[in-house]
């Protein structure tokens, strides 16, 4: 992979989430991004309860500022975009405008719901209230719900919708154990995988090197599927440009 990746999903903006607790730590998350072989590094904190929204997004845009003016004394080669990665329950039924919390203010939003308690009809009765205001809803890590891993067929169902998804790379890797695992490895392998993101939070177990991950893995990669993920899809976000798909069967059947 010669080019510089994307990658969509990272909680590295400090003192905002269960992420980075302090701008030295950030620093180092960049810095091993980019060594790393990241070119483009989304910073999207966790946006859980919309009644801290407002003061919520002010925090991110004061802290993006600072570190992009940190980054370019440091000489570290690393572009950085918003977002947020949303919590998604019933409450966003009382929400009316999303584009402050959207992907580089694009059509794409970032979401994730509780691990354990939602079924099919939740989610997608969430994502088709996102589809109303014209947004297209990125599932982050899908290998991680339960109702996934219960319900392969669950994820035809969406993605015949126009829903996207975003694997971990750290799922591909093992860090979430064997199930978590052999579904990521069916998501990227079947063509589910829009996406990569670190999700990273921390130095030690989850951090910013995707490369690590990705050449770590029990499982061939296959490269067509990768410079999408890691390269084309991403940068359509940026643009704001339609994403088209291509999988390769249906999910539950493969």
């Amino acid at each position: 992979m010669g080019n510089k990746m994307f990658d969509i999903h990272s909680h590295v903006l400090w003192g905002m989430d269960d992420g980075s607790k302090d701008l030295q730590t950030t620093v180092e998350l960049c810095d091993m991004a980019a060594e790393s072989g990241t070119g483009t590094l989304f910073l999207t904190p966790h946006l859980m309860y919309w009644e801290t929204s407002e003061n919520l997004y002010d925090k991110r845009e004061r802290k993006f500022e600072v570190l992009g003016e940190v980054l370019e004394d440091e000489d570290i080669p690393l572009r950085i975009e918003r977002g947020f990665e949303i919590l998604c329950d019933d409450d966003i039924f009382d929400v009316k405008y999303f584009k402050p919390y959207t992907l580089c203010g694009s059509r794409y939003i970032l979401i994730e719901f509780d691990f354990f308690k939602p079924t099919y009809e939740d989610v997608n009765a969430w994502c088709e209230y996102l589809k109303s205001f014209g947004l297209v809803p990125i599932i982050a890590h899908p290998e991680r719900y339960e109702f996934f891993l219960n319900d392969y067929s669950a994820i035809d169902k969406l993605s015949q919708k126009g829903n996207l998804f975003q694997i971990n790379s750290g799922s591909a890797a093992g860090m979430f154990g064997d199930d978590v695992q052999d579904f990521a490895e069916r998501m990227i392998n079947c063509g589910f995988a829009d996406f990569f993101g670190s999700d990273a939070h921390d130095l030690r177990f989850r951090n910013t090197d995707i490369s690590f991950c990705l050449e770590n893995t029990p499982f061939v990669l296959d490269e067509d599927i990768l410079e999408k993920a890691l390269f084309i899809n991403p940068q359509k976000i940026i643009k704001d440009e339609q994403i088209k798909v291509s999988r390769l069967g249906y999910f539950a059947e493969m």
